[in-house]
């Protein structure tokens, strides 16, 4: 158990829906669950922790299962103090807003240092895209200066994922709005509004940082 699955687990009560994402350290909550033997109603957007929990002796369902959630944690690519989130690398990103948008808190656990003033530039936006739509999308996105590329795993549901780059995400909420508009986008990784707190390491100790509160 770390710092940070150590607190998230205090926030857990019997009885309680609790949506379980991805990442290392939820992956750690995941196995603290499953030792304290709690009484809970877990569900993931994520297969490999549902396939995780499988084989602690715990039963989670797919997230889009939950009606109501009280708690779900997830990881993060990238989070700024705004507590605006890129969760890119998964490419499981309509799975997650679901989880986020059923759940009281939807609560990301990040390794230390991982929550910094700006978004890395490093990490991609990831779109879900129909496959048909991604040719024109791929042009309209060079004309907003974008970088492209497409991968070659498809997501989930068979759409394509493809990444975008910029040399800042600076108006990344703009950009954002402008590609979900466009026909044929299913679901973007930028988590704007969506997370309630992050729970993370500072000065050696696990704090949880809720929006709005200083970063400090």
């Amino acid at each position: 158990m770390t710092l940070i699955s150590d607190f998230a687990l205090k926030k857990i009560q019997p009885g309680q829906r609790v949506s379980l994402g991805g990442g290392s350290n939820v992956a750690d909550l995941t196995r603290a669950i499953a030792k304290a033997d709690l009484a809970l109603d877990l569900y993931s957007p994520a297969p490999a922790t549902r396939q995780l929990g499988a084989s602690l002796g715990l039963v989670i369902k797919p997230a889009e299962e939950a009606d109501q959630l009280d708690l779900a944690f997830d990881g993060a690519d990238s989070v700024d103090f705004s507590l605006r989130a890129l969760k890119s690398k998964g490419g499981i990103q309509l799975f997650e807003k679901i989880a986020a948008q059923e759940a009281d808190e939807y609560i990301l656990l990040l390794p230390e240092g991982r929550l910094r003033e700006k978004l890395d530039a490093e990490i991609q936006l990831c779109l879900e895209v129909a496959a048909p739509a991604v040719k024109s999308l791929l042009n309209f996105a060079k004309g907003l200066a974008l970088k492209t590329s497409v991968r070659e795993d498809e997501s989930i549901l068979g759409n394509k994922l493809v990444d975008l780059y910029a040399e800042n995400w600076d108006k990344i909420e703009e950009v954002n709005q402008q590609l979900l508009a466009f026909n044929g986008v299913v679901a973007s990784s930028l988590f704007a509004g969506e997370v309630t707190s992050v729970i993370t390491v500072q000065n050696g100790q696990a704090v949880e940082i809720r929006r709005g509160e200083n970063h400090d």
